[in-house]
């Protein structure tokens, strides 16, 4: 089964449902229907169904985005991708993951 692992600060809120996508930096792909692991520090802790795959620029992030992500705004978004991914440029590109998510473990 394919895996999206997670940092540990993300997993209560994701159980909680109040985060429902993760943002990967670059052009990821990921089959909509497709059933995945989700792991901290690749260790499974809920099961969960790719429902919708969006490709956007960083500097078209939304308010909206940072919310379905488990943050307040984009500012706080902003500063985890920096925080996970080092210099992130508004030109480059990443990949939202929405889910569903199925089973906790």
């Amino acid at each position: 089964m394919e895996k999206i692992n997670f940092d540990a600060e993300f997993v209560e809120r994701i159980l909680e449902g109040k985060k429902i996508t993760t943002i990967r930096k670059g052009i990821k792909s990921y089959p909509i229907g497709k059933v995945v692991e989700l792991t901290v520090n690749y260790k499974p802790f809920a099961v969960a169904r790719v429902v919708k795959v969006v490709v956007k620029r960083v500097k078209e992030l939304t308010n909206e985005d940072a919310i379905r992500d488990g943050f307040e705004n984009r500012d706080q978004l902003m500063n985890a991708l920096r925080r996970i991914y080092g210099e992130i440029d508004e030109r480059d590109f990443v990949t939202i993951v929405h889910f569903n998510l199925l089973d906790r473990l």
